[in-house]
C-alpha cells in the first residue's frame, strides 16, 4: 500500500510540475514575505579532552522578505529559531575528582541570515540555489555565574521576585548555502518552496566550523 501510494505522490507530483514548467512566473520587481517550518538534522560534536555534546534532530520555524530584482536573482533576509534538546559529556579537568559527567539540556538558537537566490528557470515552477552570511546566537542554557535576583509585576501576584541564573551563550558568524524547488501560482502571489541547506558556525577553537543539515518548507506571498 505504501509503495502504490509513493507511486500516484510522484506521479501526481510530475503532473503538476510540468504543468506549472509551462506557466510564467510574475517574480519580477515584486517583493515578498514568507513563514517557514525548518527540521534541523542530529548532530555530534567532539571539543577538548574527550568531552562532546550529542545534539537531536528537532523542528524549528522562521520568516523572511525578500525582492526580486528579475525572474531570476532575488535577495532575501532570513530569521530563524531552534529549541533543541542535548546531552553533553563533561571531562574532568586534571585534580578534580570527580568523574566524567553527563548533562540533559535544552538549547535555544536564532539565525539572521542575507541570502542571495538565482532560480534557475523563468517559469512557475523551477529550481533553485541560494546561499548566504548571517549571525547566529546560541544559549546552552548551562548556568555560568551566580543567580541574580529579577523582579516583575505580575497579573496575577502583583509584584515579584526570583532568582535567575545567567547561562553560558555566544554569537557567531554562520554562512549556509542551499538548492531547492519554488512554484508560483498564477492566480495569486501565493508561492510555496522546499529546500535543503547546510549551514556553519564558524566557533573556532576545538570545536571549530561544525555544519548542520537543514530542511525547510516556505509558504509566502508576493506583493
Amino acid at each position: 500500500m505504501k509503495t502504490i501510494f509513493s507511486a500516484f505522490a510522484a506521479i501526481a507530483f510530475t503532473l503538476v510540475a510540468a504543468s506549472a514548467a509551462a506557466q510564467q512566473s510574475h517574480r519580477a520587481g515584486k517583493w515578498e514575505g514568507h513563514f517557514n517550518v525548518l527540521y534541523g538534522d542530529s548532530k555530534n560534536l567532539s571539543s577538548d579532552q574527550g568531552s562532546s555534546a550529542d545534539i537531536d534532530s528537532d523542528f524549528g520555524w522562521g520568516f523572511g522578505f525578500g525582492y526580486n530584482f528579475n525572474e531570476h536573482f532575488a535577495l532575501e533576509g532570513n530569521f530563524s529559531w531552534f529549541d533543541t534538546d542535548y546531552r553533553a559529556n563533561i571531562t574532568p579537568d586534571a585534580g578534580n575528582p570527580n568523574g566524567r559527567q553527563t548533562i540533559n539540556g535544552t538549547m535555544e538558537t536564532s539565525t539572521l541570515a542575507f541570502n542571495a537566490t538565482y532560480n534557475l528557470f523563468a517559469r512557475a515552477f523551477t529550481p533553485f540555489i541560494t546561499g548566504g552570511v548571517g549571525s547566529t546566537w546560541v544559549d546552552t542554557n548551562i548556568p555560568d555565574g551566580l543567580a541574580q535576583p529579577v523582579c516583575w509585576w505580575d497579573p496575577w501576584w502583583g509584584y515579584y521576585c526570583a532568582p535567575v541564573y545567567p547561562t553560558k551563550s555566544d554569537t557567531y558568524l554562520s554562512y549556509n548555502v542551499g538548492a531547492g524547488v519554488r512554484w508560483d501560482s498564477p492566480q495569486s502571489g501565493l508561492f510555496l518552496r522546499a529546500l535543503v541547506s547546510e549551514q556553519w558556525l564558524d566557533v573556532g577553537g576545538s570545536v571549530g566550523t561544525p555544519d548542520f543539515l537543514q530542511f525547510r518548507i516556505d509558504i509566502g506571498t508576493r506583493f
